[in-house]
């Protein structure tokens, strides 16, 4: 019986998957920060966008902290923003999207409470002076 070696096209899939693995124990003991929504988008009071790929939201006393799916590159210089619900639900969550002026829909990968306030790196640009 003949032996063969296995293509290097198939151990390349396998070299990633190790590669992807939590580097200590720690960060795989680590849990996911639980997914949270806020019920009503009447209820954000307040926003700072952090960068292009994340953005904070202020509802009462709460804060969260958003990321998209791709980078919304309008957001750090947008002033004011819109939501777009989850379907049927209505509230804002990992479903619902960020609507941006000049950008249009950036949609919501995770929506999940912080403690206390947003970095100082999260800012909300001044008005524009008419």
């Amino acid at each position: 019986m003949t032996h063969r070696r296995a293509p290097a096209a198939l151990l390349a899939p396998l070299a990633l998957l190790v590669t992807a693995l939590p580097a200590t124990a720690q960060e795989a003991a680590a849990p996911a920060a639980k997914e949270a929504r806020i019920p009503f988008p009447s209820m954000v009071r307040d926003f700072r966008a952090d960068g292009r790929d994340a953005i904070y939201l202020r509802a009462g006393r709460q804060w969260y902290r958003g990321t998209f799916f791709a980078p919304c590159f309008e957001l750090p210089w947008a002033w004011q923003i819109a939501f777009k619900p989850s379907g049927g639900v209505g509230g804002i969550d990992r479903f619902s999207s960020i609507i941006v002026p000049r950008e249009g829909e950036c949609r919501l990968a995770s929506l999940v409470k912080i403690d206390g306030k947003p970095p100082e790196t999260a800012k909300k640009p001044a008005k524009p002076k008419d």
